[in-house]
């Protein structure tokens, strides 16, 4: 059994405690972060129950008790109980500790590598490897702005009455989002190195790294190559949904109809990926007020006879006209015009009119298209000649 006067020790060789002693008490010692610990480190990366230190006969043998970070000897992580000898170097998350065996110093414990006449302190730590992962991590909290942007933008176009809460909603959870990345990272154990004046064997090679200019180049292409991936998604998923896609003017010529003093005029019509896209001018030339609204109420009718309703979540219009008043806006339609020259009807079934003066519907009949695949102007079509 060891006596008294011989504990064997852990010396702190990292940190603000470096050069700190730990007496290892005899039996077993749990190491953690959690009160009641018998070596409690509360230390960035230490679970709250770590590791199982046993101290008896002579020998002191080292577990980790599936910790998150691991535990580590000599810069390589354990697996299994391992026995320490004098000199080993030990890490717990973010502390490093110097195992002295009392018998093999003579119960001097003086610490291996620590100083002294013949002592050296660790070589210090290559950066490389802690600027590749900083670069790694500014990549992701970029793409994470990204995404928030993209996603706010979206949203405030979806939903414009809710941007008061959806602006500082995305970004809250921006901020969380990175803080968690941060997070992590300083949880990340450090690089280890092997007590001063040891040679590695074979055995003890250390892992391979990674290059610092491969971490460079995946840095760049996730910022440069992810970032584009990203806002072409998102301006494609931005598109879909609100139906706001870029199309070809197919329309050649404006076309007017008008029933009891409403008058539509259609200024365009453009296919679009998803949608045909139809701009319209109604001005309201009754003494009362009128509404066009679009569900199940505006219908564009195809060459074959197919009708379309128009999206009132996708379309940018306004219903309610005022007497003498004019409203303009574009109605999307889900559907896929033909594309050879064509001919289609736009109509409102139902013109609500809050008097007595006013039509009870409106057509707008023979609305000539282009071919789809003809050099077209994407501007408004020009008015048709009078005849």
């Amino acid at each position: 059994m060891d006596g008294p006067g011989a504990r064997n020790e852990f010396i702190v060789v990292s940190g603000e405690a470096a050069g700190s002693r730990i007496v290892i008490p005899h039996g077993d010692v749990p190491i953690g972060s959690v009160d009641g610990s018998r070596i409690r480190l509360p230390v960035s990366g230490v679970s709250r129950r770590h590791a199982l230190l046993t101290s008896a006969d002579g020998r002191t043998l080292l577990a980790d008790q599936q910790s998150r970070n691991g535990s580590w000897v000599n810069g390589h992580r354990i697996s299994s109980p391992t026995e320490l000898t004098d000199g080993d170097l030990v890490q717990f998350g973010q502390v490093r500790l110097r195992f002295i065996d009392r018998k093999a110093d003579g119960g001097h414990g003086a610490p291996h590598g620590s100083g002294g006449k013949n002592g050296t302190r660790p070589a210090p730590q290559p950066s490389g490897g802690r600027l590749g992962t900083a670069l790694m991590y500014a990549a992701g909290i970029n793409v994470v702005g990204i995404l928030g942007n993209s996603l706010a933008s979206f949203l405030t176009e979806l939903t414009p009455t809710w941007t008061w809460f959806i602006t500082p909603f995305i970004g809250l959870l921006v901020a969380l989002v990175i803080e968690t990345l941060g997070y992590y990272r300083k949880g990340q154990g450090a690089p280890q190195r092997p007590p001063a004046g040891h040679e590695p064997g074979p055995g003890l090679a250390p892992a391979p790294r990674r290059p610092l200019g491969v971490t460079v180049l995946l840095t760049l292409l996730l910022l440069g190559g992810g970032g584009w991936l990203v806002t072409a998604g998102v301006s494609y998923a931005v598109g879909y949904f609100s139906g706001n896609e870029d199309g070809v003017q197919r329309l050649e010529s404006q076309v007017v109809a008008e029933a009891q003093g409403v008058r539509v005029t259609v200024l365009g019509v453009q296919s679009t990926a998803h949608f045909t896209r139809v701009e319209i001018l109604v001005n309201n030339g009754t003494r009362n007020s009128i509404s066009l609204p679009l569900f199940q109420n505006a219908l564009l009718t195809g060459p074959d006879g197919t009708t379309f309703d128009a999206s009132a979540f996708r379309s940018n219009w306004q219903p309610q006209i005022p007497a003498g008043g004019q409203r303009r806006g574009t109605l999307n339609f889900e559907s896929q015009l033909p594309e050879e020259p064509s001919r289609v009807t736009l109509s409102f079934a139902t013109v609500f009119v809050q008097g007595f003066d006013g039509p009870k519907s409106i057509t707008v009949p023979n609305i000539p298209l282009r071919p789809l695949d003809a050099e077209v102007s994407a501007l408004p079509a020009q008015p048709a000649p009078a005849r």
